[in-house]
């Protein structure tokens, strides 16, 4: 096969292939992801297979193949259906509208752990519930009903800027060293040795805020996020 006859590894352009009624197929590609998903949110994405996602459905292996070629677009199925049961954003400005994108972007990321290192793998496109996704954003953002409404160029940058930013906190939750890690105090007292043990008094200097919760510092972090699009967005007017 040449390079330019090489067919695209994406699930969603992949030939459809009807199961075999004899061989009692009765599932569709979402039972698929529902249950893959469960997988992954209970042992992690590593321990997925099509072994174990077959075994749930109480199938062999081998007809999983009737809906999706590799494991890559089996997490592609999964990754669609998250993003289809996310809701639109709400709000009354396109600052709580953004808030609300941020807020559930990273409920999202809470409720299945494994998702953030999930997007974005080579080979792979958006489905049709994360295209529905993207639509509600850009509808929200440029409803007519709220002033200042953004432009449609604006619409990228914003939801883009505030879902990097949702991400980064998602892959590391507690940026700063002194905080507690919550449920895992063998590591607190770890950090705290090493800063101690090593004199980092520039360090030490952050046990102060030690009292500080990470979703205080979510917020503020998001509130800086969305200062930083309203200037650059609508220049020095009035926040």
């Amino acid at each position: 096969m040449s390079t330019g006859e090489r067919t695209h590894g994406s699930v969603w352009i992949r030939p459809v292939r009807t199961p075999r009624a004899a061989r009692g197929q009765a599932f569709t590609q979402n039972d698929l992801a529902n249950t893959a998903i469960a997988l992954a949110d209970r042992d992690g994405l590593d321990a997925l297979s099509m072994r174990r996602v077959a075994g749930e459905l109480g199938i062999t292996a081998m007809s999983l193949y009737w809906y999706v070629d590799t494991k890559e677009q089996l997490v592609e199925l999964m990754v669609d259906r998250v993003f289809a049961a996310q809701q639109a954003p709400v709000g009354d400005t396109w600052r709580e509208r953004l808030r609300s994108i941020g807020r559930d972007t990273l409920e999202l990321y809470r409720a299945h752990p494994w998702f953030v290192h999930a997007l974005g793998r080579p080979g792979t496109l958006p489905g049709p519930g994360q295209l529905s996704n993207w639509n509600d954003h850009v509808r929200a953002l440029t409803d007519p009903d709220i002033t200042p409404r953004l432009e449609p160029q604006h619409v990228t940058l914003a939801v883009g800027t505030v879902k990097n930013f949702v991400f980064g906190y998602a892959v590391n939750p507690a940026p700063g060293v002194l905080t507690p890690y919550a449920g895992h105090p063998e590591i607190d007292q770890y950090l705290r040795d090493t800063v101690l043990g090593n004199e980092l008094e520039h360090l030490r200097s952050l046990a102060g805020i030690r009292h500080q919760f990470i979703e205080d510092r979510f917020d503020s972090g998001l509130d800086i996020v969305l200062d930083g699009l309203h200037a650059r967005m609508f220049g020095s007017a009035t926040l």
